[in-house]
């Protein structure tokens, strides 16, 4: 499984459907379901919610071979702070 934060903005996006057609699982994490919806017919598994909720951040990420997370620099997320862990 490979989360994809930001699924639904122009990089995650493209990411995200690039994952799908080379047959991988996708868990699309963004905060809009409808928005979401184009991934999930393409196969994708949506995951609504915020980088910025931590609990809710965490359990997207269970199970995830690998991730792609980009908060770019001028959201205003990026001016939070993060914290960073590694398994």
């Amino acid at each position: 499984m490979y989360v994809v934060t930001g699924a639904t903005g122009n990089t995650g996006r493209v990411i995200a459907e690039t994952l799908l057609a080379k047959g991988k699982k996708v868990r699309a994490i963004g905060r809009n379901a409808q928005h979401l919806q184009p991934l999930v017919e393409k196969g994708a598994e949506a995951f609504v919610g915020s980088v910025t909720e931590g609990s809710a951040i965490a359990r997207a990420f269970q199970g995830a071979q690998a991730a792609y997370v980009l908060i770019p620099p001028n959201s205003p997320f990026a001016k939070q702070g993060f914290r960073t862990s590694s398994t």
